[in-house]
């Protein structure tokens, strides 16, 4: 899915967001720091396209894959300097949006250095979501803020990454591409990154899983819940409102995870999938209040431990 130019990329959202605004007038101070906050994800993403990045060798995919790995595990990805500039803006965004005097502290331990950028976007982009809150909670900080801090900041180059290597065909590194890469992968976290879809878009009979991280696209090849397979009888799609039935989640009562599913007549361009995100949040508050979780990151290591520090 080609990239679309950053200042149509920001029309796009502005008007998604009037629009969003206008039905839900609630969700006005979250639409604007959502505002702060893509803005200056859209420019880190548009200077990154003129960064070099990692290439991943066909057999090293197929090989993970084979063994329900997702591509970046265990790789060392050089991260571009810039990069780290997004990390103070987006402290003070959060500040300014509600999160007060806790992101601040984060903001200044970056400028002190007692937070190392490039450790926290390198360890982010692996998704070792342990390692972040241990050394937060050692530093007093808010886990949960550093690690949103670290995923905002490391996503433009994760899904940079991931339509290089993935989504727009595997890199020529010497090997014959197959015809199909995603025949490969059927499960419910991205093959990309390991991280959960933030929604399900569908368009007409094809569903397309969005990775909530680097926003990657790819297919179950078959109807069933998104985190434990479960396809009996408890697993069912609900429409809250009959009026909106474009609109839906999939509620599993195997696990009680949900994920929301959207009719699309396109697929939704990086970062603007986190603005239909918001937009469906109702559904988040439907399900949640009927006892259904998303559930925490998939634990890759009961698959097989990191063999990296990331």
């Amino acid at each position: 899915m080609p990239t679309p130019h950053p200042d149509v990329l920001w029309h796009l959202a502005m008007a998604r967001w009037a629009e969003i605004t206008a039905n839900s007038p609630d969700l006005a101070p979250a639409a604007a720091l959502q505002q702060r906050l893509l803005r200056i994800t859209i420019d880190a993403a548009s200077a990154l396209e003129t960064t070099e990045t990692a290439s991943f060798a066909e057999s090293s995919i197929v090989g993970k894959w084979a063994r329900g790995l997702p591509v970046l595990r265990d790789e060392t990805i050089a991260i571009p300097p810039g990069l780290t500039d997004m990390l103070g803006p987006l402290c003070t965004a959060l500040a300014d949006g509600g999160a007060g005097e806790s992101a601040l502290h984060i903001r200044d331990a970056l400028a002190a250095k007692a937070i190392d950028a490039i450790s926290l976007l390198s360890v982010s982009l692996a998704r070792n979501q342990k390692a972040i809150r241990t050394s937060a909670l050692h530093m007093g900080l808010s886990p949960d803020l550093v690690w949103l801090i670290g995923e905002l900041g490391s996503a433009p180059l994760a899904h940079r990454l991931s339509e290089k290597g993935v989504g727009r065909g595997f890199p020529v590194v010497g090997e014959k591409t197959p015809p199909d890469p995603f025949r490969a992968w059927d499960r419910g976290y991205c093959p990309f990154c390991g991280s959960w879809p933030a929604l399900i878009e569908a368009r007409g009979a094809t569903h397309t899983l969005r990775c909530s991280y680097c926003a990657l696209g790819w297919p179950l090849q078959s109807h069933r819940c998104v985190y434990c397979g479960n396809e009996g009888e408890d697993f069912v799609v609900a429409a809250p409102e009959v009026s909106a039935p474009q609109q839906r989640v999939e509620l599993c009562g195997k696990c009680s995870g949900y994920t929301k599913v959207i009719d699309v007549r396109e697929p939704t361009p990086f970062p603007l999938l986190a603005i239909e995100d918001l937009a469906t949040m109702h559904l988040d508050e439907g399900a949640m209040a009927r006892g259904y979780r998303r559930p925490e990151l998939f634990d890759l290591d009961t698959i097989a431990p990191r063999t990296s520090t990331c």
